[in-house]
């Protein structure tokens, strides 16, 4: 049973087919298609510094502003305090070049409010976050090789695909940001590595080992069987073929409980023989 998380379970076949090469068989579709749950990720920061908004649970409400988007409100503990160097200033532009400009700028402009978020005492706190994810049909891929940014080790290497790339700016997003800013008294945030890095940023990665009726289409049957070696089991995130627009931890979980249902029991078939 391989249920690494999707990063650590394709790291893990990459590295069996590629390196190792102690399952060659794996299928050549392995990492083509990973789903962001075509997601975006952004907050508010309230400017009162003694707020303490962490009491309750992590996701208490969620709405859908479209027929598409499902938003989702995120509380942090303490240890998500490293999140805000990788925030900065709302900004709207569908082109990621002139977005990219238009959040440079606004740094620039106004750099107290980007060290101030940077300084925030009980960032935590004070901070919400929203999940924003759609169902929609988009992907990014994953191959595996030496990275720079690895000191050239090898690793998984991330690339968007040609007409189908997953978003870095979602609209409804960033307009949900800035009412919430409005009503609760905080300063909209966006992402970095989205606003100026035209990175897509996700919380729920999946995908990666997509079902097929066969090698040629798929990394796993509708078993979770990888295809070429029967006996091993994919049964986490990189099993779900689709963007789901919502958490993804109840569909991984009724995935996995009905894999291990089709598994014969011990005196079926001889299959622990």
């Amino acid at each position: 049973m391989l249920a690494a998380g999707v990063l650590g379970t394709l790291e893990l076949l990459f590295h069996c087919r590629d390196v190792a090469k102690t399952l060659p068989a794996i299928s050549s579709e392995l990492g083509k298609k990973v789903r962001t749950n075509s997601e975006a990720i952004v907050g508010v920061l309230n400017d009162d510094p003694d707020l303490d908004l962490t009491h309750g649970t992590a996701i208490s409400s969620h709405f859908y502003p479209d027929e598409h988007t499902h938003i989702t409100q995120n509380r942090f503990p303490n240890g998500y305090n490293f999140m805000k160097f990788f925030t900065g200033p709302l900004v709207d532009h569908p082109t990621p070049a002139i977005r990219s400009l238009k959040t440079l700028w606004a740094i620039f402009a106004h750099p107290s409010q980007l060290f101030g978020n940077w300084a925030a005492r009980n960032w935590n706190r004070r901070v919400t976050v929203l999940t924003v994810m759609q169902h929609l049909d988009n992907q990014i891929s994953f191959k595996y090789g030496r990275k720079a940014s690895f000191l050239f080790r090898r690793g998984i290497k991330s690339a968007a695909v040609k007409g189908k790339s997953a978003p870095t700016f979602l609209p409804v997003a960033n307009r949900a940001a800035r009412a919430l800013a409005e009503v609760s008294g905080g300063r909209p945030l966006n992402i970095l590595t989205e606003s100026i890095g035209n990175t897509a940023t996700t919380a729920h990665i999946l995908g990666g080992c997509a079902m097929g009726a066969s090698a040629q289409t798929g990394v796993i049957n509708t078993r979770h069987e990888l295809f070429g070696y029967s006996e091993i089991y994919i049964t986490d995130g990189a099993a779900v073929s689709a963007n789901i627009g919502a958490n993804p931890s109840l569909t991984i979980t009724a995935l996995a409980e009905r894999a291990m249902s089709l598994i014969p029991g011990k005196n079926e078939n001889n299959f622990f023989k």
